[in-house]
């Protein structure tokens, strides 16, 4: 195998996350994935909340894909409400209208997107990302590419996604089909099930995780929900459910400390998501 390039092991997306896995150099990806997922949710309160569990990420995901593809067709980038309605609501996406609905009104008004009317058909709502919300996602997907250049650093995937737009917008176009056709979260329903739905469970966990790397102390559970601007209670609530998954223990003076099954399993994770990255950062 040449140093720097990614195996690759049969033709799913479960064999190439297999097979990165098994890269010289996957830990030093493990460890840019997890300060990049730290870095991202430290850095905009207000857009995690608006994306702080599954359904609403599918929401600004599925519209972000479908804007893209829209100005790569060479359109204005103006995605109709029911076409975002009709990929939200598939059977694997699972939005129910409310969430949905909620979602693009809170969008709106943090001005991450734009909301207009047909001149033509007034029941026709059109909605498209502002620029602010293409700079958080392009900033969101960067650390991915990062983590990818740690195994693959000739493909500079960093650098060209952050210089050039057509390349985000084909990737943004790519990964949204291929998402909405098959989820990578599919292959592992549990644990995204757990940190998908229980807000601020992946940040908190990665950061654990990464004080032990570092060899530092985990910082206190006050700390940690100022960091990503959680409450204690959610903090002691995703400490307490990982507890109980067998993710983490729990000395006496309330400290967590991860066991294997976290470290195993946010690894495959992490091999999962670099792997369906890297299909669609060519």
């Amino acid at each position: 195998m040449q140093a720097g390039t990614i195996p690759q092991s049969g033709d799913t997306l479960a064999g190439e996350a297999e097979a990165l896995r098994d890269h010289a150099r996957f830990d030093r990806a493990v460890a840019a994935y997890l300060d990049g997922l730290i870095r991202w949710r430290e850095g905009s309160p207000l857009l995690h909340k608006l994306s702080a569990n599954k359904a609403r990420m599918h929401v600004a995901g599925y519209l972000l894909h479908l804007s893209a593809a829209s100005s790569v067709a060479g359109g204005d980038g103006g995605v109709p409400y029911g076409d975002l309605h009709a990929l939200c609501a598939g059977e694997k996406a699972g939005v129910g209208d409310r969430v949905l609905k909620t979602m693009l009104a809170l969008m709106t008004l943090a001005r991450f997107v734009d909301r207009w009317r047909d001149p033509s058909d007034r029941r026709v709502r059109f909605y498209r990302p502002t620029r602010r919300m293409f700079d958080h996602a392009r900033l969101a997907y960067g650390y991915a590419a990062e983590a990818l250049d740690a195994v693959e650093p000739a493909m500079e995937r960093r650098r060209r996604l952050q210089s050039d737009q057509d390349f985000f917008r084909r990737m943004l176009v790519s990964a949204g089909s291929a998402h909405a056709a098959s989820p990578p979260d599919l292959l592992m329903p549990d644990f995204i099930g757990f940190i998908g739905n229980c807000e601020g469970a992946g940040p908190v966990l990665a950061a654990i995780m990464r004080s032990e790397m570092l060899d530092r102390a985990v910082q206190s559970r006050s700390a940690l929900a100022g960091r990503f601007g959680l409450s204690k209670s959610q903090v002691n609530r995703i400490v307490a459910e990982a507890g109980a998954r067998g993710y983490l223990d729990v000395d006496g003076r309330g400290v967590p400390a991860t066991r294997r099954a976290l470290r195993d399993t946010f690894s495959r994770w992490i091999s999962i998501e670099l792997a369906f990255h890297a299909r669609h950062m060519r």
